[in-house]
């Protein structure tokens, strides 16, 4: 066999599965009853599209009672912005500080009553002394050596007597009109004290209204916006009685028809490393050949659980879960030789898009999933088996040989040479990389010569 330049690579390979880029598991948030399916598996929707309904009798009540709690709400904040209590305390304020004012004036005049009733009462009884004293002095000047002059000094004697009783009467008022003065200073005093309390309790009220005011409306305000979040939360479950599609793509599978109930949706895709291609056999099930590469058990029906799946089937890619001896030497940009076993008439250019930086088990096994970036061809579709050979060391053109041109006796090794003459000449070798068919001469060898096939390698 004549030696030429070639290339030489080195590769790991695993089994997995065709998967479509862009799947999503749709489904209603809330269980309800079908009542409109306007899809079938295998149709072609546009992103916004109506695809299926359930009952909304509950969502359309309540947004209604949520509505109606907020225009609850609203009238009760309108009820605070109107509200009159500030101005009412401070007409409290105002009422009282007039009642202070009026009491005052009152007692003023009462005991400015009664000091002139204690005026007159101190007058009075001076002037009954003085009338006593000159009555008695009347009668004894009079009553000297006639009869007359008795008669006159018992008279004088009988007036002075009666003047002495109206001067201690007098007395007694003063004392009367001094205690009465005393009392109503006494009284004058407990009324101002309640006027003043009276206004110290409006003033109360007052500060207590204006510090509520901010409070009140601040709750008021905060009640009105919960409410109107309870009609947003209360709308978006209206609408979501309605699956539209999220993007443009083709259903694959659909679970349920009109009049069933659905459970609500709680399955998410388990996506590939570095796109949003799904993980197959994990989700979906897009077939026992995909379950089976993904180490799972193949599902009871498309789908799984899901009411309805879409998918982009316009490109794809290859999952491969690898050991984890042979994920280490894969890393992204690595070229990669895929074969599909629909499409045995040859092999497919692909790319490493990714590697999960995380394990899966799969069968007992530790496993990295490897994503595949296929290359456009309409012979491709979602779910089918692939093989993936990533190539993780290549020489680039340099001289090779056959394996089965090397011969190996402990560290040397030869290959035997066919000279020009027909002889077959032992010459030992160097080698490089070592490929599964091919192996790098690095040394010993040159373009053109002619080596012997069949040693052992």
């Amino acid at each position: 066999m004549r030696v030429e330049r070639t290339s030489v690579s080195t590769g790991v390979d695993s089994t997995g599965s065709v998967s479509s880029l862009g799947s999503t598991n749709l489904g209603f948030p809330t269980g309800g009853q079908l009542t409109s399916v306007k899809v079938k598996v295998g149709d072609l929707v546009k992103a916004g599209q109506v695809l299926a309904s359930i009952d909304d009798f509950a969502a359309r009540r309540q947004l209604r009672q949520a509505r109606a709690q907020l225009a609850g709400q609203q009238a009760q904040l309108a009820k605070v912005e109107d509200g009159t209590s500030v101005e009412g305390a401070q007409n409290s304020v105002n009422a009282a500080a007039s009642i202070v004012s009026a009491t005052k004036r009152q007692v003023d005049a009462t005991l400015a009553a009664d000091d002139a009733a204690v005026a007159a009462a101190q007058n009075g009884p001076a002037g009954g002394a003085a009338g006593s004293v000159m009555g008695a002095a009347s009668g004894a000047m009079g009553g000297g050596s006639t009869a007359g002059g008795v008669t006159g000094s018992i008279t004088g004697a009988m007036s002075g007597a009666m003047a002495g009783a109206a001067g201690a009467s007098s007395g007694q008022s003063v004392a009367q009109a001094q205690a009465k003065r005393q009392a109503d200073a006494a009284a004058g005093d407990v009324q101002i004290a309640n006027a003043r309390q009276g206004q110290v309790t409006a003033q109360n009220g007052l500060d207590s209204a204006s510090a509520n005011r901010p409070n009140d409306l601040a709750a008021a305000r905060a009640a009105v916006d919960g409410a109107r979040a309870q009609v947003d939360v209360a709308q978006q479950n209206l609408t979501n009685t309605t699956l539209r599609a999220p993007s443009d793509g083709t259903i694959t599978a659909l679970n349920g028809g009109v009049g069933e109930f659905v459970a609500p949706s709680g399955s998410t895709t388990p996506f590939a490393p570095g796109t949003d291609a799904a993980i197959p056999g994990a989700a979906q099930g897009a077939g026992g050949a995909a379950a089976a590469a993904a180490g799972g058990a193949s599902p009871s029906r498309p789908g799984g659980t899901q009411f309805l799946v879409l998918q982009n089937l316009a490109q794809f890619a290859v999952v491969v879960p690898f050991q984890e001896v042979d994920a280490a030497k894969i890393t992204p940009q690595q070229r990669v030789a895929v074969s599909l076993d629909a499409i045995p008439d040859g092999t497919f250019a692909g790319t490493v898009l990714s590697v999960a930086p995380s394990a899966t088990a799969l069968s007992g096994s530790i496993e990295y999933y490897v994503t595949v970036a296929l290359p456009t061809d309409p012979r491709v579709h979602d779910g089918q088996t692939a093989r993936a050979t990533v190539i993780t060391a290549d020489s680039g053109p340099k001289i090779s040989v056959p394996n089965k041109a090397l011969h190996r006796q402990g560290s040397t090794t030869t290959v035997t040479v066919v000279t020009p003459d027909g002889r077959q000449v032992p010459t030992p070798v160097t080698t490089g990389l070592a490929g599964p068919d091919r192996t790098e001469i690095t040394s010993g060898l040159a373009e053109g010569q002619q080596v012997v096939l069949g040693g052992t390698s």
